[in-house]
């Protein structure tokens, strides 16, 4: 008799820590000692009025990066709240777009730092029509692939494990090249509308066919349930721009993914995945749909996305109004809430770990779950790899009692991953963004509930993006805009 395989699961992930000793990183060690000791000289020779300032606003500085909270340090969650306070002070809270308010032309922008960003067209090596958006602040460019993905319904398991493993190396490959700095895979539901049933039927009925086939399938449209729920998936890739001449002329860079973009589809293939390069026009209809979700703006997507039509400027794909909350961002009648991940999967669970957070769910008919990741390249990953060993190391043995236990986990998994990283294996860090809409607040809080509730049976920890709600909504877009690239805390007071 045959044996039936064990179940393969995945885990190893770990929270990187850069301490050193008393949980700050070593130049921060190192500066905070000589301002003790210079301190302490100064108290002894009788300098009381520079020694006791400087050894007090030495040790509040260490409190403060030694402090944890949501796993920010004190400087993060103070600059936070600093800058919130700042911008509702200044309104800035607050967006007004269109003909009568001051933007340039009367447009109708993205927000924020996404107001910058330019809309690139070119034909790859195939022959196909894609758009790059290039943000010239960060010299990053970005494309996005419309993915058809056929899912595990029916598949053997030797076959998903296949996927899975295969999913593995194509991030991999990514961080090969050392010029990725983002790989993020949406998964969207929206209500159905039957826009995209009807330009189904519209494409099926050809000029002078059978009058009697037509109407036999015009009348399947009727079949369409109009509170079912459409599923949406795409994938941006994020580059940095590695030359003088990549970041000075966008059509550098347009000319080198006109090449790339073919392999990076074919990758895709082995994962049973078909990727097809998004165009200007859809991607400008795609966002201008998730900022204003109403019926016949999915309409107007919908047929960008069967007849390439340009029915939406790039200029004019942002919201008329916003206004940003504590904990929600209302736009254009809508009001949606951005949750981040916290805590990753615990234990090691199998590959349906987050399929109640990308299953259908009438709760919560528009949700958007973005997953990131950011592959390092082998230099990096060789040298990340190392920093969180000797961290993991040096906590392990600085730790007493029970924080010795957890020293050791943590140490245990450092190796675990210098291991792998030396046998070849890549390393990737990654997070992922959840954001729910609604036609009100009350609505998003009822569907709140139910989103932490899919996040649990995911084994995840949500919590929202307090404070940043409109410029978190503007990450899990995926659309090139990297957060932690454009955070207003230095690297050295990050947690």
């Amino acid at each position: 008799m045959s044996e039936t395989p064990e179940r393969r699961t995945y885990g190893g992930w770990h929270e990187p820590s850069t301490t050193y000793i008393g949980g700050i990183g070593k130049k921060l060690f190192y500066t905070f000692c000589i301002l003790i000791s210079f301190s302490i000289i100064g108290l002894m020779i009788g300098l009381w009025i520079v020694s006791v300032p400087v050894l007090l606003m030495t040790g509040l500085a260490w409190l403060l990066m030694a402090w944890r909270y949501g796993g920010r340090s004190g400087y993060e969650v103070i600059t936070t709240r600093v800058g919130w306070r700042r911008q509702k002070r200044g309104g800035s809270h607050i967006l007004r777009a269109g003909a009568l308010s001051n933007q340039a032309g009367g447009r109708i922008r993205l927000p924020g730092v996404a107001a910058n960003i330019e809309l690139w067209w070119g034909i790859d090596a195939l022959g196909r029509k894609f758009a790059m958006m290039h943000l010239p602040t960060t010299h990053q460019y970005t494309i996005l692939l419309r993915c058809t993905v056929p899912g595990f319904g029916g598949a053997e398991q030797s076959r998903i494990d296949l996927d899975v493993a295969n999913w593995g190396e194509f991030i991999n490959l990514n961080g090969q090249a050392g010029d990725i700095d983002c790989v993020a895979t949406t998964i969207e539901w929206l209500p159905e509308t039957g826009a995209r049933a009807e330009s189904n039927v519209a494409d099926m009925c050809a000029p002078g066919g059978s009058p009697i086939a037509q109407a036999a399938v015009r009348e399947t449209i009727t079949d369409v349930d109009s509170q079912g729920l459409q599923f949406h998936a795409r994938m941006s890739i994020t580059w940095r721009a590695k030359t003088a001449a990549a970041r000075r002329d966008p059509m550098v860079m347009l000319g080198d993914l006109a090449q790339r973009i073919p392999a990076i589809c074919r990758n895709l293939a082995e994962l049973r995945v078909t990727g097809v390069p998004m165009s200007d026009n859809l991607i400008a209809a795609v966002v201008r749909r998730s900022y204003d979700p109403r019926t016949g703006v999915e309409a107007v997507a919908e047929q960008v996305a069967r007849t390439d039509e340009p029915l939406v400027s790039w200029l004019d794909a942002g919201p008329v109004t916003a206004e940003e909350t504590k904990a929600s961002y209302f736009h254009d009648g809508a009001v949606s809430r951005t949750w981040e991940m916290h805590i990753p999967p615990r234990g090691k669970p199998n590959e349906q770990v987050l399929r109640s957070l990308l299953e259908a769910n009438a709760k919560a008919p528009r949700k958007r779950i973005t997953l990131l990741h950011r592959p390092l390249s082998p230099a990096d990953a060789a040298a990340a790899v190392e920093r969180s060993f000797l961290s993991a190391l040096t906590a392990s043995n600085t730790n007493r009692g029970h924080g010795t236990a957890r020293g050791d986990l943590g140490l245990r998994a450092a190796e675990q991953t210098r291991r792998e990283e030396a046998d070849g294996a890549g390393v990737t860090d990654f997070s992922l963004l959840v954001t729910a809409t609604a036609d009100s607040e009350a609505e998003l809080n009822r569907i709140a509930e139910d989103i932490i509730e899919m996040g649990q049976h995911a084994r995840i920890g949500l919590r929202p993006c307090y404070r940043y709600q409109a410029a978190a909504f503007l990450g899990a877009l995926a659309i090139g805009v990297l957060l932690p690239d454009h955070a207003s805390t230095p690297k050295s007071l990050q947690a």
